[in-house]
Parts: structure tokens; C-alpha cells; sequence
């Protein structure tokens, strides 16, 4: 017997009969076929948020202030006890950075330099390290396995204003010295430093770290003339470790390629060390590394 088609079942009927949203193998069937629609693409799992305690909160934010708005929150109402420690704690932590900064930063322009305090203010201050504290003499084996720098470095500038590059350099001595604010710059005539001082040797760079003279540059050898950059006057500095390391200013400022080969060029410059009077003392000419360990009785710089 054949039933008639009105006596069918209908898709309406089956759609009626059947939950879309149950996961069957009924249900995959149907779809199949296209009775039910296909199933919705499913939607990736929320990813878990981090729980993020009260102490997470106060540390963030006590990590991320400066000295005074520490202070603003610790005289704040509503303020616990472990809250408030954690605030002091962070307040003593960025004022003792503060007076770090200070201690380092504590020069920034050249300053002139008189005569009878040469010993003072650059022999015994490039002794200070950048803490201000006074290094004692701990012998040569100690300042080989420290990778620090010991002291302080000391630029002193002897110029006298008739001389050409004295003039060119003045500005760029001035520039560093704002540059590297924990290097001592000072400057002084030629002729009132060292008497009858010969003019072809001017100007002249001395260079102190720890109590020692690491360096002297006589009448600009080792620079580029009345063409010299204050980043060659830096790349110099650096050689001799009177500044430790570049300026993110003067890079800035200068251009970070401008003296890309300037190493190369002190290194041909720089000579010997001055071990037999061919310093300051008898008008040579060049560039010295300092005293010579086997002269160490007979001073390349007699005051």
C-alpha cells in the first residue's frame, strides 16, 4: 500500500521534534542532509585574567612613584600599616638613588682652577670616587681585578685665549663637561700653571683618575684642529677613562657616526709613555699616557 504524500512527516515537524542544540549522532545526520542547519563555530576559550591581590596593587604602583608622590600616599587616609611600610620602604629606596645621582652628577660645567690648588682639587679629587668617598691606596693588584673605574676623573685645561685652538676647544671642554657631570673639568691659563710654559704646546688636556696623571694631550695632538667635534674631545676623554662612557646627549646632538674611526686615529697619535722627560716638564710635543712607572721620582708635570 502506498501512503499518500500528505500523510509524510514534514521537516517542519522534524525540526519541531528535535533539540538543533543537542550534540547527537541523530542530530550530525540531519545536518547531513541539510535539515538542521550547520552547528556554529565554536568560540575559543576566554583566557584566564591573573588574580591580582591587594599587595600586588600597592606594590605596582609604589614601584612606579617617585619620592614625593610616596610621600602624598603614605600622609593618605585609609592607609594600613603593611601598606604604609611597603610605601616607606620605596621612599627610602628612590631617595638614597636621588643622593646616588647627586653624589655622581655633582660637577657639570668646567670651572677654573687656581694655581696653588692644583694638588687639592685634582690630584687628591681625582682620589674621590663618584660616591664621594675617599679611596684608600689598595696597591695595584686590587685595581686589576676590580672592573670599576677608581676615582674620579679630572680634566684640566691649560689655554691661553691668543692661541687658536684654545678658543675652538674652550666651548667644546664646556659642552662635555655638561655631558659628564660626574667628570671634574677645569681650566687654567698656560703661563699661570706652569711658568714660561711654551705657547706651541698650547693647549693641553691633563688627565687625572685615582691620584694619577693617565694622560696628556700636548697642543691638541690626537684631535682634528680647529675641525675637532665635541664628540672627538669625548672619544679622546674616553680613551684615557676621564669619562667611562658615551653620551646619549652628544649622540644626540652630534650624530652617532661622526667620529665612527676616531679610536684609530688616537691610536696612531698616542706615543710611549713618558718615562724619560719627554712630557709637559721639557715642551715635547704629543700625546703621553701618564707617568712612567720606572720615573716614578722624576714628575712629566712640575708645578
Amino acid at each position: 500500500m502506498i501512503l499518500a504524500t500528505s500523510t509524510l512527516p514534514s521537516l517542519t515537524f522534524y525540526r519541531k521534534m528535535v533539540n538543533p542544540d543537542e550534540d547527537t549522532e541523530f542530530n550530525d545526520a540531519l545536518r547531513r542532509h541539510g535539515i538542521l542547519p550547520p552547528k556554529p563555530p565554536s568560540r575559543s576559550p576566554s583566557p584566564d585574567i591573573p588574580h591580582i591581590t591587594h599587595t600586588d596593587a600597592v606594590r605596582a604602583v609604589a614601584a612606579t612613584a617617585d619620592a614625593d608622590q610616596l610621600v602624598t600616599l603614605i600622609e593618605g587616609d585609609n592607609l594600613d600599616s603593611d601598606d604604609e611600610r611597603m610605601f616607606e620602604e620605596y621612599k627610602r629606596k628612590r631617595l638614597h638613588e636621588m643622593k646616588k645621582e647627586e653624589k655622581k652628577g655633582r660637577f657639570g660645567s668646567m670651572e677654573p682652577l687656581a694655581r696653588e690648588d692644583f694638588v687639592r682639587e685634582v690630584t687628591e679629587g681625582s682620589k674621590v670616587d663618584p660616591n664621594g668617598e675617599q679611596i684608600e691606596d689598595q696597591g695595584d693588584d686590587d685595581e686589576e681585578s676590580s672592573p670599576r673605574l677608581k676615582g674620579t676623573g679630572v680634566v684640566v685645561f691649560l689655554f691661553k685665549d691668543s692661541v687658536p685652538l684654545s678658543q675652538h676647544l674652550q666651548p667644546l671642554l664646556n659642552q662635555a663637561a655638561a655631558a659628564h657631570p660626574s667628570t671634574k673639568f677645569l681650566s687654567i691659563p698656560a703661563g699661570l700653571c706652569i711658568p714660561n710654559y711654551p705657547d706651541k704646546n698650547v693647549p693641553t688636556l691633563l688627565i687625572y683618575r685615582n691620584g694619577e696623571m693617565v694622560g696628556n694631550v700636548v697642543a691638541g695632538m690626537g684631535l682634528k684642529g680647529m675641525k675637532t667635534t665635541v664628540r672627538d674631545l669625548e672619544g679622546l676623554l674616553l680613551y684615557f677613562k676621564a669619562v667611562e662612557k658615551p653620551s646619549a646627549a652628544l649622540l644626540r646632538s652630534n650624530g652617532a657616526n661622526e667620529h665612527s674611526d676616531s679610536d684609530d686615529d688616537f691610536n696612531d697619535d698616542i706615543g710611549t709613555v713618558n718615562t724619560r722627560g719627554g712630557g709637559l716638564r721639557t715642551g715635547g710635543v704629543g700625546i703621553g699616557a701618564g707617568r712612567g712607572k720606572e720615573d716614578s721620582d722624576d714628575s712629566d708635570f712640575d708645578m
